[in-house]
């Protein structure tokens, strides 16, 4: 033998809908008043002594195709102490990227740059442009 349940009444639907939205309504108040945890990075280099190179190389698309390319990076076989990975550089400091690597001080230090220019000849001279700065 099976039991049967009687439908609900009009009033208790409603009313059970009413708990429904309040509850649903406590838990996005309760969201909203948790602390957010977000962190902001921007990948780089410390300092304040860079050593940077000019040179050619080939770089990578989304497409897959490479691109012969001039660009800015870290000189051979120097990693700063104060490198900070990101997934693009994959935990080492590139040799060669487009834009040039984020150089990230503190503010009133000295900061020494020293680029070598391993550009072809063709090239001639290359320069170093710090946005920011009169």
């Amino acid at each position: 033998m099976t039991a049967r349940r009687k439908p609900m009444s009009a009033t208790k639907m409603i009313k059970a809908i009413s708990k429904t939205r309040l509850l649903l309504a406590a838990m996005v108040v309760m969201a909203l008043l948790l602390p957010a945890t977000a962190h902001a990075a921007a990948p780089g280099i410390t300092g304040p002594t860079f050593n940077l190179t000019a040179q050619a190389a080939y770089i990578s698309q989304p497409d897959g195709a490479m691109i012969y390319s001039w660009g800015y990076g870290c000189r051979v076989g120097f990693a700063p102490t104060g490198f900070l990975p990101s997934a693009i550089t994959t935990g080492t400091c590139p040799t060669m990227q487009i834009p040039g690597p984020t150089l990230i001080v503190t503010e009133g230090q000295t900061v020494t740059v020293r680029l070598t220019n391993n550009l072809p000849n063709p090239a001639g001279n290359t320069s170093i442009l710090f946005p920011g700065f009169q």
